[in-house]
């Protein structure tokens, strides 16, 4: 089994109850957990703070997901983003695919399906 520990996750979500059951489900796993309440202070986070993957929400009021993606692209296009989107959007999962999201996962979602789509984009088992 991998060594879940040395990899830092990033959780950015403006809903406060959903954004601490996914940093609990990473963090039983046993991944280093970092959270932000919005896409703005995610990427202040990824600015100073060495991550490995970021798991986003696409609908956050102080930057969303796309702009998130769009500027970690930017400033370190080697790190995975998972992002999150619902039916409450107007981007498509394909256009986040070709922006450079590495998986599009709708809500609701599956805790296993999340943990294995997470793994897969960081390259373990």
């Amino acid at each position: 089994m991998a060594d879940f520990k040395k990899y830092t996750l990033l959780v950015a979500d403006d809903d406060d109850e959903l954004r601490e059951i996914l940093c609990s489900i990473f963090d039983t796993c046993g991944f280093t957990v970092l959270s932000a309440h919005s896409g703005t202070s995610a990427f202040e986070i990824v600015k100073k703070q060495h991550v490995d993957l970021i798991v986003s929400d696409m609908c956050m009021a102080d930057g969303d997901g796309m702009m998130l993606l769009e500027k970690v692209r930017a400033h370190n296009p080697e790190i995975p983003i998972v992002i999150f989107i619902t039916g409450f959007t107007d981007v498509s999962t394909e256009e986040c695919l070709k922006k450079g999201a590495k998986k599009v996962i709708t809500k609701p979602f599956e805790r296993q399906y999340l943990i294995n789509s997470v793994t897969t984009a960081l390259g373990i088992s």
